[in-house]
């Protein structure tokens, strides 16, 4: 049965995903051809999250919060390398007018993001997942990183844990975020580094007629995806973007973008905000 309470939620929060923050550059691609400054893009994206009315309750990062490694990519980048660009992601989220939840995306570094963001001083590189709770709806965050590799997995560990939240939650409206998309966009370059074991994971949120939604970062794209009473939503990046259309890679600067998710009651409507130079596109 339902959550009777849940029918009366009302309350609204942003998806924003693949920020990219690079601490002392910018993003470069192989080419030559441009290079975009993915600070200031997300300078953009909270600027317009904060002229948002009502407020947002929260923020949901989906993952590959930095990146670090793509200012060189022929090397593995060290914890400490990455800890500066963890930094400089904190001072620009204090400008957020609500509370965040972060996701660890393939290119994040678990062992930085727990130094600077996690405030534990923990050396630990293990899958950082959890779950949290608002106006009676159940929010639960995957961490899908396979390090060394673009494409995600869930260990049969966090597929445990993720099970047992859910029994624990039973019956209450739930959302849940991982980085990687679990099903084929249909775009061969993209498709290539996907949520491995996604139909593991879709077979499993089955068998929880609560679970209805899952919002994925990763593929730099607006999609949405419905099959067997399940939505399966991507943002786009607050940074380069990546072609909806092209079965090889392809990607260009911007504009920016994020998901604003408005809930009322059981039914959740979403809208994807795209940012130019003149203004705020809606679509």
């Amino acid at each position: 049965m339902e959550n009777e309470l849940a029918t009366q939620a009302d309350f609204s929060f942003v998806h924003l995903t693949d920020t990219h923050i690079m601490a002392g550059g910018k993003w470069k691609i192989p080419s030559g051809a441009w290079e975009f400054d993915t600070t200031a893009s997300l300078q953009q994206v909270i600027n317009a999250i904060n002229t948002l009315e009502p407020r947002p309750a929260f923020a949901v990062l989906g993952g590959d919060l930095v990146s670090s490694d793509l200012l060189e990519g022929h090397r593995v980048w060290t914890p400490e390398e990455y800890e500066s660009s963890y930094i400089l992601l904190q001072e620009l989220l204090r400008a957020l007018p609500c509370p965040t939840y972060m996701l660890i995306g393939n290119h994040d570094n678990r062992v930085a993001f727990r130094r600077i963001l996690g405030n534990t001083g923990s050396t630990s590189d293990a899958p950082y997942y959890y779950s949290f709770d608002y106006q009676e709806y159940h929010f639960v965050a995957l961490d899908s990183q396979q390090p060394g590799a673009p494409g995600g997995h869930l260990d049969p560990a966090q597929l445990t844990s993720l099970r047992q939240d859910l029994d624990t939650y039973r019956g209450q409206p739930t959302l849940v975020f991982v980085h990687h998309h679990p099903w084929p966009l249909g775009l061969a370059w993209i498709d290539a580094m996907p949520l491995h074991n996604g139909e593991e994971l879709l077979r499993l949120l089955r068998t929880y007629p609560e679970v209805r939604w899952v919002i994925c970062g990763h593929v730099h794209t607006d999609q949405v995806m419905q099959r067997d009473g399940v939505t399966v939503m991507t943002t786009p990046s607050t940074c380069v973007q990546l072609s909806k259309v092209s079965q090889t890679p392809k990607m260009f600067p911007g504009p920016p973008g994020f998901r604003l998710v408005q809930v009322k009651g059981l039914v959740l409507s979403t809208r994807v905000f795209h940012l130019h130079e003149t203004g705020v596109a809606e679509l």
